[in-house]
């Protein structure tokens, strides 16, 4: 995959720019602060719909403006694919995305036209923070690989909404039966997420483990990646439909679903033990990047051809024999590279070096 060309308008710091990064790496030199993590965040929203580092489609509107937009061009096996978001400050105008031209009726249309794999020093917390961000991590790679994916995650998360909000009433034989209804559709969007997800945390295991061991150079540390459920039996719609009935009583006292794909985690183990527990910092910054390098290695593998790789201020964090370890396992992508000191760029070999300063891009 190769990007062709970036537009913004009214996007966090910029007015109104465009670039057209070469193949191979791009890097985007600048002070921080001075807007270089909001390009490679203007084509993550044009790849999954979302920002990486806000809920909030508000906050990237530039001050002063009532809407921004972003565009973006890629040229794959298949052609060319345009893919594009316009924000609304209102909260009352959702946001529209683009495909191809045409307005796409849901964030789920967008998927899988131009996909990415971000790295930022947030990575970290796939390690250090709790279960929710590495299932964030599983679920933005599924829904790249199969848009059918996002559209039952949502259906699940819809469902699971409507539950936990009817969880919060007195418990009475009218609310029971409709808690049947959500238990129902809850089950049956579980069973293909946790297949997926398991099936997917396997491949990524093995993957990420291979990537541990070049950038460590440490034979003898082992990464392992387990996806963990309450749920495993053969008939995964049966199971859950059964526990979240048997469970009813105690998801009332704790207003909340105890049971579903949205409890589950990811185990990361390092040679046995748990990264969470016993990592240096070292180690988990390294399990990090792995796993992202697996997700990109799995793109890569799903679709034919590498995705985007935007890197953002990930080289300063590296020693200089895991910087140029990591450099070497990214040679024949196109990425996208942030940092405020070009001299941490040793060994990357940049195709274009462009730099940043008051919304403005010079190379």
């Amino acid at each position: 995959m190769r990007l062709n060309a970036l537009k913004l308008k009214n996007f966090r710091s910029y007015e109104n720019i465009t670039l057209t990064p070469p193949e191979g790496i791009t890097v985007i030199a600048g002070e921080n602060g001075a807007g270089k993590t909001n390009l490679l965040e203007a084509v993550h929203l044009c790849c999954l719909g979302r920002s990486h580092r806000t809920n909030d489609d508000a906050d990237m509107i530039m001050n002063g403006a009532e809407t921004a937009a972003v565009q973006v061009s890629v040229d794959r096996r298949d052609g060319r694919h345009d893919t594009g978001v316009r924000l609304f400050r209102s909260q009352r105008r959702k946001k529209i995305c683009y495909v191809n031209g045409k307005t796409a009726h849901r964030i789920g249309d967008l998927m899988g036209h131009a996909t990415c794999v971000i790295f930022s020093p947030e990575d970290l917390g796939l390690i250090q923070d709790g279960p929710a961000i590495r299932r964030r991590y599983l679920d933005m790679l599924l829904s790249q690989l199969q848009p059918a994916y996002f559209f039952t995650l949502q259906q699940y998360t819809s469902a699971l909404r409507q539950r936990n909000a009817l969880l919060k009433q007195p418990e009475t034989p009218q609310l029971d039966s409709q808690l049947d209804v959500w238990d129902e559709q809850l089950a049956q969007a579980a069973a293909p997420l946790i297949r997926l997800r398991a099936q997917m945390s396997e491949r990524l295991s093995t993957m990420a483990a291979a990537h541990y061991r070049a950038i460590s150079g440490r034979d003898e540390e082992v990464l392992t990646i387990r996806y963990m459920t309450q749920l495993t039996d053969s008939d995964l719609a049966a199971q859950a439909l059964r526990l979240l009935q048997e469970r009813r009583h105690d998801d009332f006292r704790r207003l909340a679903t105890s049971v579903g794909p949205h409890r589950d985690d990811l185990q990361l183990t390092l040679s046995g033990e748990s990264l969470q527990a016993y990592a240096s910092q070292g180690q988990a910054r390294t399990a990090a990047l792995s796993m992202k390098l697996a997700a990109f290695d799995l793109l890569t593998e799903e679709q034919g051809e590498p995705p985007l790789l935007l890197l953002d201020d990930v080289l300063s964090e590296l020693d200089p024999l895991r910087r140029n370890r990591l450099i070497q396992r990214i040679r024949g992508a196109q990425a996208l590279l942030t940092c405020t000191d070009v001299s941490d760029l040793n060994g990357a070999e940049p195709n274009c070096i462009l730099r940043v300063s008051g919304g403005m891009v010079t190379e």
